[in-house]
Parts: C-alpha cells; structure tokens; sequence
C-alpha cells in the first residue's frame, strides 16, 4: 500500500479501546479504595483481595493503553499535518483541562485525602504526624503554594501526553511518514516486550509508581515505549494483520505474564517485575486485535462516549474520592460500599458532563471539546449537497458535511 487509508476509514476499534479503558476507570479507583496498596486518597480499614487483585490486574494495562492509543492517534496525524498546527492542537485540546482540573478537582480530592489522616504527597506516602484542621480556603491557597501539599491526582496523564507531543512530534512525523516501509517481523512484537520487561526490573524498584514527573523514570520510560509504538504500529498494516489473527493468544500470553507477576512478587522479588512488562504490552495488543475483529456499527452510544471520554476522565476521580470519603467509615458490607461508591460516582460524573459540559460551547472548550455542531436542516442531502423537494425535483444547495453529535 503506497498510501495510508486513514482518511478513508476511521480506526473504530481505537474509539471503542478508548471508551472501555475509560469506562474501567470507575471500578479500578473504587478498587483502589479496597486494596492492599496504602498509597491512595482515601483507604478502608478492611482490604479486600478480589479488590486488591483486579486493582492490580488494571493498573497493569490501563495507562499503557492510553498512551499506545495516544501514540497511534498522533502518527495518523501527523501523516497528513505539519508539526506545528499538531502541536497548537494538542495544547488547545490538553490543556485547558488540565488547567481546570488542577483549580477545581485535585485541591479537593487532596483536602479529602488529609482529612481522611493520609498524606500522599509528590515524594510518597508519608505518616500524618499532627491533626488536619485547615479549612478549605487555607487549604486552597497552601495546595499551590507549596510543594508537599499539591497533588495532581490522575490528571498527571494529560501532564505527560502534553509533553510527548511536546518533545517527540518530530520524531512520530517521521515515523508517520515512513508508512508501510519497514520490515514487518515480528521483532516488532517481541523486542518491545523485552524492553518493557527490562524497564520494570531495572527500573521501577528505584524509582516507584508514583507518576511526580521529576523521578518517574520508570513510568516514563514505559509509556514512552507505548507511545512510540502505538505509533509504529499504525504505519505498519503487516503487524495489525498478525495482531488481528492471533489477539486471543496474545491475551492469554498477558494474563499468565500478570498471574506470575501477580503471585510471584512476594518470592522472585524484582525480577517478577518483568513478567509485568511482557503482561502490559501483550495485552495491550491482544486488546488491539480484539478490538479489530469485534468492531460492530457505530451507534449512538459510541459517538456519545467518543466525545465524553476526556471529559469524563477530567471529572470522574473527584466523585470516586468523595462517596468513598463519606462511605467508609460507615458500617456497611464492603461490596455495598463498593457498589455505591462505583455506580454513585459515574452517576455523577455522567450527569455533570452531560448537563454542565456537553451542552455549552464556552465549558466544553475548558474540557477539550470542539463546539458542538448542529444537525443539517430536514430535507438536505448531506452527502451531494442538494435539497430534495416534495415534487422529487431537485434544487442545488450549498454542500453540507455530516455533523456528529
């Protein structure tokens, strides 16, 4: 193929990876909640291992898809726009919500958070040694003001994706450019898993989890090799063909890779790390091929999700925190605490977008939506252009693009 077909097709697959890895969001910071890790905003006093388990199991997976969907996004791109105007794009779409987000969500998820008696701040966990007693306004002003109160929560994702597009346009365009021109063996497939593998090992028992910028070589790593490869990825159709035929392997290969990272930990030490290198990457393109192969029409609901999964991962955490900060310490089953704490935040997080952000254009450039078009007037032909009269005469119009909601 001497041409791409990205402007013929649209990837459908990527829209509903990235709807569902959105969607995972609600049940894995509600698990979070639960687990065993003491490093989050709000922890009950009694664990839960089913928690712990598919924390654990999403973490592996979660961002990494992100970034390999955000890589693969930019090279389509970029195959037939310049650096700059991608760029102006990127920040126009980022960073207003990452501005908002900063002023009106992560102050209050970290208010929450210390009134709870946790204090995570951008080094790690560390031991609440007097009582929290700042109102909100102090508080506020303290969160940006000082380094050991300010957290950025999980918006800490469009941080890092601002500052790929940032440092690498140049190097994904020409990655964009070069469409179908490399070999298509399955060293692709299995280098990258090795690196992942080695990123882990040598990389994450130094520098952590804990995704501050400034020392998280490790995560930093890792994304970038998704990124990057999200990118390759989309260039090369001989890899998405092998993706396509065997994505139920692939998945299979990274759910044993998880389960020997997952129960290996506590005896292989460091080394079990690499099992969750391989485990990422492989279901990362397992979920890929899946993807490709499950595609179904688009409907109502995919265009509704396509353009709320931004926002709602801006809105979701603050709702998560805050249900679990007002459930937890109330006598009550964990699975009902679960229960509420997942569907009561995306209940909220669904009606505040939907009431307060989708419909007015000024809030939905704050949350890095373009204005919302309208539908074509009855009677127009949206795809010649004309309007059909009653008398089946036909009378020339001004073209009219399909809008999507």
């Amino acid at each position: 193929m001497a041409h791409p077909p990205d402007a013929v097709r649209r990837r459908r697959e990527l829209d509903l990876l990235r709807i569902f890895a959105c969607l995972v969001q609600f049940p894995f910071h509600t698990a979070k909640v639960f687990d065993f890790d003491p490093a989050y905003h709000v922890k009950s006093a009694v664990a839960s291992g089913a928690m712990d388990l598919f924390a654990a199991f999403a973490h592996v997976w979660r961002m990494p898809l992100f970034f390999f969907i955000a890589g693969f996004a930019a090279a389509t791109a970029l195959s037939s726009r310049r650096s700059f105007p991608f760029v102006v794009d990127r920040f126009v779409r980022l960073l207003p919500p990452f501005v908002v987000g900063l002023l009106l969500f992560a102050p209050a998820i970290k208010y929450l958070e210390r009134l709870g008696g946790i204090d995570l701040r951008p080094s790690g966990l560390r031991p609440v040694e007097v009582p929290f007693t700042l109102d909100y306004v102090d508080f506020y002003y303290r969160f940006f003001t000082r380094l050991n109160q300010f957290t950025w929560s999980h918006l800490w994702f469009l941080a890092y994706l601002l500052l790929f597009s940032l440092i690498f346009t140049w190097a994904i365009r020409r990655i964009a450019l070069a469409y179908d021109r490399w070999p298509g063996h399955g060293g692709w497939l299995v280098l990258p898993g090795l690196a992942l593998a080695a990123a882990e090992v040598l990389l994450r028992p130094r520098f952590g989890d804990l995704p501050n910028l400034f020392g998280d070589f490790a995560n930093l790593a890792i994304e970038t090799v998704f990124f990057f490869m999200g990118a390759i990825v989309s260039r090369q159709p001989r890899i998405e063909a092998v993706l396509t035929v065997r994505p139920l392997l692939l998945l299979g290969l990274g759910l044993g890779s998880f389960g020997f990272y997952y129960l290996g930990e506590a005896a292989f030490g460091p080394w079990a790390l690499g099992a969750r290198g391989l485990a990422a990457w492989c279901l990362v393109l397992g979920l890929l091929g899946l993807g490709r192969r499950l595609t179904r029409r688009e409907t109502a609901f995919d265009r509704y999700m396509g353009e709320a999964s931004l926002p709602l991962y801006v809105l979701h955490h603050l709702p998560v925190v805050a249900i679990a900060f007002v459930l937890v310490p109330l006598d009550l089953p964990l699975w009902v605490k679960a229960a509420a704490i997942c569907f009561g935040s995306a209940a909220v997080t669904f009606a505040a977008y939907h009431l307060v952000i989708r419909p007015y254009g000024p809030v939905r450039f704050l949350f890095g939506l373009k204005p919302r078009r309208h539908r074509p007037a009855p009677g127009m032909n949206v795809h010649s252009g004309v309007r059909t009269q009653s008398g089946g005469k036909v009378q020339s119009g001004s073209k009219v693009q399909a809008a999507r909601e």
